[in-house]
């Protein structure tokens, strides 16, 4: 359950990433911020479904993905970086 969550958070990075990368040079701050806001209002929004619970541990694991998302986006533009180098 919290590995689909961190999947499906680094997907969601990674897409808002590139979705703001163009509009301001804090992107990867930007993106970060906007996917645990995201984050905190689904798990709101499920304590108020019936038959679902709202966890911190679901927030957790979504920030854990959101942080990989982060990781894998400099390591990608740092590696594109190193390729125009060589």
């Amino acid at each position: 359950d919290k590995l689909i969550h961190i999947v499906e958070y680094f997907i969601l990075g990674v897409l808002l990433y590139f979705s703001i990368v163009g509009i301001t040079k804090h992107s990867i701050i930007l993106s970060l911020i906007l996917g645990i806001f995201y984050s905190f209002i689904d798990e709101l929004y499920q304590s108020t479904v019936f038959a679902r619970d709202a966890s911190g541990f679901d927030v957790i694991a979504d920030i854990i993905g959101l942080i990989l998302s982060v990781f894998f986006v400099r390591l990608y533009f740092n590696s594109i970086g190193n390729d125009k180098e060589n």
